[in-house]
């Protein structure tokens, strides 16, 4: 059953989605989650009705089915440890914040380059990625993340969550 809080991640189609996805092969450790593209939170959940804060072009609010347009997608439960009211509340106030494209290419960057040679286009501010929306979320709620949540991919939380 899918509760606020839970993790959805997902497998959509387009440029974007295949690069992310091609980008998190070329990390061995990476490869068991490379399906996921995407990544969004579960806020709110009325019958049928499941909502989730993503990060589309910005953070918004939608509902599960347009987390993955012509794609697919499979929900995780949110860690034990983790306040799921404190997660949801922190997703909820990032509607509207900015997507970073300096993080998805600063990751990417960091990707090809050796590991000692560490790239990091981000400016200060409010903005991040799908799956950092999540790491961050949790983090909120108590979450002990084992890696920097604001370069978090779709895949390392697949293999966390698994």
């Amino acid at each position: 059953m899918i509760e606020p809080g839970d993790l959805v991640l997902a497998h959509s189609r387009g440029a974007f989605a295949t690069l992310i996805r091609f980008g998190q092969w070329l990390r061995p450790s990476w490869r068991p989650g490379r399906k996921w593209n995407h990544a969004a939170i579960v806020v709110s959940v009325e019958g049928d009705k499941i909502e989730c804060v993503q990060m589309g072009r910005h953070g918004e609010r939608v509902p599960i089915t347009e987390v993955a347009p012509h794609g697919y997608y499979t929900t995780r439960k949110i860690p034990q440890s983790v306040d799921s009211s404190r997660a949801v509340c922190y997703a909820l106030e990032q509607v509207g914040i900015d997507y970073s494209v300096a993080t998805i290419v600063s990751i990417a960057l960091n990707l090809l380059t050796p590991k000692w040679m560490h790239i990091d286009f981000r400016r200060d501010g409010d903005a991040l990625i799908c799956s950092a929306l999540v790491a961050r979320s949790w983090e909120h709620g108590g979450w002990d993340c084992p890696t920097n949540p604001l370069d978090i991919t779709p895949a390392e939380l697949a293999i966390l969550t698994a």
